[in-house]
């Protein structure tokens, strides 16, 4: 009897282990399905399941297959390493091969080594989507690319739709604050009905890469349900910095009291632009600058480490307020970091550039 308890135990143990290890890949994704819900023909329909490498060692996405040639998919990197972040990119095709009601199965393949042993998984994502024949997109998303932050732009499309007498859009949706849509019926005859979309991006708009999703409602109420029926419409596009500084942050590096580190800051500009101040509320801090215009600036930073109470290291972290005369960004905000230790316990190599007059000392 306990020969056989014992055997069972084992087989339900290895069962367990097989099972985690089939398994394990798929806590790195953030979610294994999505729905598009009712798309238009045309549209730019695409999704990223996103997922990150929580491992110590390099994950490997080696193998990707959709099972309907209804969706096609794509690795943002096939390598991830420790604590990065990767997407399986899933796109439905909206070009009119296939209608209606649609759903694959993306599998992707990982691999990755624990304990200096390979391991290998397997991992299903599933993807689901309503493809309108009635409904079509001219062009199929908004794609606002570069625009410099500060200003506004605007992009415009077409939304027909071909059925039933009175169908109508009633409303639209969208998440950031920045962006601003409409729609205007310019044409109506029968059953066709045609709709100019605007989309406009606000000059408040921060700088970086947005993506969003314009849902509209119709006067369409979706099969056994008392909601109306959406089509949705991607948007994306990316502000770019009139000013950019780099590096940011800034780091001063280790030093021990005495010691003066100087770096240099370069802010680039599309036009030309003038450094008006150079601020921290530290005064161990001195900036130096250019006060002629010009599409690259460049500020000389220098930080006087000053003696302190043995025993006592102590840590720098300030905020670097550089004022100019553009009219987009007059302020830009750069943090700077470094640490102030004695002598015996910097055991390691001073990365510091060293002034003239310190070298001297």
């Amino acid at each position: 009897m306990r020969k056989l308890l014992l055997s069972l135990f084992l087989v339900g143990a290895v069962f367990t282990d097989n099972v985690a290890a089939e398994t394990w890949g798929a806590s790195f994704f953030a979610t294994q399905r999505h729905d598009f819900g009712n798309v238009a023909l045309g549209a730019d329909a695409e999704f990223r399941f996103e997922l990150k490498n929580a491992n110590n060692s390099d994950l490997r996405l080696t193998n990707l297959h959709s099972s309907c040639g209804c969706t096609s998919a794509r690795f943002s990197t096939p390598l991830l390493k420790p604590g990065e972040t990767g997407a399986v990119i899933a796109r439905l095709n909206t070009s009119g091969q296939h209608l209606r009601s649609k759903s694959a199965v993306l599998t992707v393949q990982l691999e990755t080594v624990v304990g200096g042993s390979l391991r290998r998984d397997t991992v299903q994502l599933f993807v689901s989507g309503y493809i309108r024949p009635d409904v079509l997109l001219t062009p199929g998303s908004v794609e606002f690319g570069a625009v410099s932050e500060g200003t506004s732009a605007v992009r415009t499309l077409q939304l027909e739709y071909t059925g039933r007498p009175g169908w109508a859009l009633t409303g639209i949706e969208r998440s950031l604050p920045f962006l601003y849509a409409r729609a205007e019926e310019i044409r109506r005859e029968h059953g066709n009905v045609t709709y100019k979309i605007t989309t406009r991006l606000l000059e408040d708009a921060p700088s970086g890469y947005f993506r969003d999703v314009l849902r509209f409602s119709t006067n369409e109420m979706q099969p056994g349900k008392m909601e109306p029926v959406e089509i949705t419409l991607p948007i994306h596009g990316v502000v770019s910095a009139t000013l950019q500084a780099k590096p940011s942050p800034i780091q001063i590096g280790i030093l021990t009291p005495g010691e003066t580190a100087v770096k240099n800051i370069v802010i680039r500009g599309e036009t030309p632009f003038r450094i008006k101040n150079v601020t921290a509320s530290d005064r161990r801090f001195r900036f130096a600058f250019s006060e002629h215009e010009s599409t690259v600036q460049l500020i000389s930073i220098s930080f006087s480490a000053q003696p302190f109470l043995p025993g006592h290291p102590q840590d720098v972290a300030e905020i670097i307020h550089i004022s100019t005369n553009d009219s987009q960004k007059n302020v830009i905000v750069v943090n700077a970091f470094g640490r102030i230790m004695e002598p015996s316990e910097v055991n390691i190599p001073n990365p510091v550039n060293h002034s003239p007059d310190s070298a001297k000392e």
